[in-house]
């Protein structure tokens, strides 16, 4: 039987916590045995939940690196523009490494972190964790299938909700390209591009183009007299649907598990939330038109692949609800569905029939179980030791290679967003 395989956790935030928690429901596949953070609260946190020693905690890359190896990998979470400064010397020691999306925050970064990979010949999984969600997973495989045919056109289209865009991409550390590293792009949607680049895997994107802007975050579209911050100087706030009170203390259900984190508060009362909001130096208690927001709310791009299928991409921030939805287009049917309904419908052609085509509904939702993710986050890990064990692994397994072709496609979609016109790829 195989022993644990011994993780260190790099960035002990929300997402690292989510995979190192697997660790408690399958000790015999792996275990905690360090961290790195610079918040002490969040190392005790650590040390607590999953007993690791003093001398296996560290507050830098470097305090890790600089002490004989210990464990076999590394599950690294860090921010966006930390991705490749904190990896590079991990694999440099001899760590394999399970590594958040994005993998790098630009081109330049991205080679060179898949140089350093190559050199020392260690592993980065990337965490494109949608590729394990049964949703993508079963239409994949109709599409190797060829039930539909070749693929003609691939749409896919994210909706942000207003309560997820308003806490994490206008008043939370996503929304500065400075602080997170990344554009809205790459921080929230290089996800979807990864999974249309995967479906049409074997056919390389050849060129992008892409348009976007800031539409409705800035201050000429805030309602007539609002203030500057929503519980100090604001008259229309209780009116506001960005109201930080409704969003964050009257609904704490709605994306607010960071906020009081990021505020330094692990079980904050009411009061304290309120203290927080009553702040004028809280990003949190900004009101949403006046964030100077550097980031796009919504934006579209139009792919071409070598053999001539095309794929379009939207994403909009401020929607009611969530949504992620997909319609593929073939040569002898279409496949169309949303995300967070846990099904889609394969329809095809069938020219004898009254319709004229036939259709069938694929659930996904007894695997799905309603999880944000599809149950993605939990089987990323496994499939992450599976693959370092020499064992049997799955299809949605993502290299550092197989990740390039959609950070690619991110990269040169906001250059074209950027200075116009069309971007060649391949």
């Amino acid at each position: 039987m195989n022993k644990p395989i011994r993780v260190i956790i790099v960035g002990m935030g929300a997402r690292s916590m989510i995979y190192a928690q697997e660790s408690l429901r399958h000790p015999d596949l792996f275990s905690i045995d360090g961290v790195v953070d610079i918040n002490p609260e969040r190392i005790h946190t650590a040390r607590q939940l999953f007993h690791i020693p003093a001398h296996h905690c560290f507050h830098s890359i470097k305090e890790l690196t600089d002490v004989p190896k210990f464990a076999d990998a590394v599950i690294n979470g860090t921010m966006d523009q930390l991705h490749v400064a904190t990896t590079v010397p991990l694999l440099k020691k001899g760590y394999d490494v399970l590594l958040e999306k994005p993998f790098a925050v630009n081109q330049k970064e991205a080679d060179v972190l898949l140089q350093c990979a190559e050199e020392t010949k260690k592993t980065v999984m990337v965490c494109h964790v949608l590729r394990y969600a049964p949703f993508y997973r079963e239409i994949q495989k109709i599409l190797i299938s060829g039930e539909i045919g070749k693929v003609i056109h691939i749409h896919m289209n994210e909706q942000v909700s207003y309560f997820h865009e308003s806490v994490s991409y206008v008043r939370g550390k996503y929304a500065s390209p400075t602080l997170c590293g990344s554009g809205m792009l790459l921080s929230k949607c290089s996800h979807d591009l990864d999974i249309m680049a995967w479906l049409m895997k074997g056919n390389l994107p050849r060129s992008v183009s892409s348009v976007g802007s800031t539409f409705q975050f800035k201050p000429e579209m805030a309602p007539e007299n609002a203030g500057t911050h929503c519980l100090i100087n604001c008259p229309v706030e209780r009116s506001c649907i960005y109201s930080a009170k409704r969003l964050y203390i009257e609904n704490p259900q709605r994306w607010v598990n960071n906020i009081w984190h990021d505020s330094g508060l692990d079980m904050p009362s009411d009061e304290d939330k309120l203290r927080i909001l009553n702040n004028p130096n809280s990003p949190f208690s900004r009101c949403v038109y006046r964030c100077a927001l550097k980031i796009v709310d919504h934006q579209s791009i139009l792919i071409a692949f070598s053999d001539g299928a095309t794929g379009t991409f939207s994403m909009n921030a401020g929607a009611t609800a969530s949504c992620r939805s997909i319609h593929i287009t073939g040569t002898l049917g279409e496949i169309a569905g949303n995300f967070e309904n846990e099904s889609f419908t394969v329809y095809k052609i069938k020219a004898d029939s009254p319709e004229g085509r036939e259709s069938r509904i694929v659930d996904v939702s007894a695997d799905q179980l309603g999880n944000p993710h599809g149950n993605g986050d939990q089987a990323i890990v496994q499939d992450f030791f599976s693959f370092l064990r020499g064992e049997a692994y799955s299809s949605c397994c993502t290299t550092l290679t197989d990740s390039m072709v959609g950070h690619r496609l991110v990269f040169l979609a906001e250059s074209s967003r950027e200075n116009g016109g069309k971007q060649e790829i391949f």
